[in-house]
């Protein structure tokens, strides 16, 4: 009796365990769905890359994000994507992007409790008359419009020919404005022809070399504050520095520039450049001779940095990290500030870098109180 009652046991445990072995589905655990939460993340820091024609793999549909979301947790939790190097709690910047705390909690939550969908629908106690299935939520970003609008004026770019290579690429192409007469500019932007290849551009004005913009994927334009403008010279080009990464098959970029212009402007866009010098540890430092306000901040943070810090130390002793970045990406993105910061006259700027060069340049641009 006891035999059999120790086999009934055995038989019992062991039909339990099979059953649970061949369950096909495990109960989802979390509120968090993609057709919410998830989409509206990858809307606020993902397609900007991660679309059909962007420059990395898809993550636009359910599905894509299904067959990647270890990879995108991992991502996120490491702080490699998205792409952003300037550490929070040292100036605010109106292009970084940061999954917050929140995001990436739900990111995990979704990822762990099996990713539910939602498929967009909501229930409402009522029948459909149509019947008709309501389409797929799915992340979009518009690649093809002009980020602040139409602008005043806009040029096309020399078409760029981008071979199969194993490393990335730089070409510098130039561009003629065909003003004929000095201009005030208070915004640019920049529409890349091919987002698949582009990694990043830096633009300058030829005859002054004064920087005026940007673009990185997830940031395209740069718009100075009210009143103020860069100075731009009759007859003037744009020089562009666009960043290639290696292209699968041939590619023809032929990206687009557009400038807006402000004739009452009063306030002049400059730029002071630091050049930061030494041995493994940088620095360099300048005193302000008047009252100047900082709008961005561009260290050429190479490979080979490790880290950039910008500070300002006032006349009254105190001191303010502007910026500390490290881990840097090859985006080469520009630190915009949220809010413009004043400095006044006597003001100590200074940058300290390390890495395994001996020499940085960092160009920051300010704006004076008036002509």
């Amino acid at each position: 009796m006891a035999r059999s009652f120790v086999i009934g046991v055995a038989v019992l445990a062991a039909a339990i365990c099979w059953s649970r072995a061949a369950s096909s589905h495990e109960t989802v655990n979390t509120t968090v769905l993609f057709d919410r939460e998830i989409v509206a993340i990858l809307n606020r820091h993902c397609v900007m890359c991660h679309a059909e024609h962007g420059p990395s793999f898809p993550l636009e549909t359910y599905e894509q994000v299904w067959l990647q979301k270890r990879k995108v947790s991992a991502a996120v939790l490491a702080r490699h994507m998205p792409p952003w190097s300037a550490f929070a709690g040292y100036g605010r910047f109106a292009n970084e992007n940061v999954v917050t705390l929140r995001e990436s909690q739900f990111i995990v939550s979704w990822m762990e409790g099996l990713g539910p969908r939602n498929a967009g629908k909501v229930f409402t106690n009522t029948s459909s008359a149509s019947g008709s299935t309501p389409l797929a939520v799915r992340a979009h970003v518009d690649l093809d419009a002009w980020p602040l609008g139409e602008p005043d004026l806009a040029r096309d770019l020399p078409a760029v020919s981008v071979d199969p290579a194993g490393a990335d690429d730089v070409r510098r192409v130039v561009v003629d404005l065909g003003l004929t007469s000095d201009r005030r500019v208070r915004a640019f932007e920049y529409l890349p022809g091919s987002r698949r290849v582009v990694r990043a551009a830096v633009f300058t004005v030829q005859e002054t070399g004064q920087w005026i913009g940007s673009w990185t994927p997830w940031y395209g334009f740069m718009k100075l504050p009210q009143s103020a403008a860069y100075r731009v010279p009759a007859g003037a080009h744009v020089v562009a520095e666009i960043h290639y990464q290696p292209a699968k098959e041939r590619v023809v970029d032929r990206g687009r520039i557009g400038l807006f212009f402000d004739p009452e402007a009063s306030r002049k866009v400059s730029d002071l450049v630091l050049d930061a010098v030494g041995t493994k540890r940088l620095q360099a430092e300048t005193t302000l001779a008047a009252d100047t306000t900082l709008l961005a901040m561009r260290p050429d943070a190479w490979p080979g940095i490790k880290s950039v810090e910008v500070s300002a130390r006032r006349v009254d002793g105190s001191a303010e990290v502007l910026l500390f970045a490290k881990d840097f990406s090859p985006w080469l993105t520009p630190y915009i500030l949220a809010e413009p910061v004043l400095l006044r006259q006597g003001t100590r700027l200074v940058v300290t870098a390390y890495g395994d060069v001996t020499t940085m340049k960092t160009t920051i641009s300010t704006v004076g109180t008036g002509d």
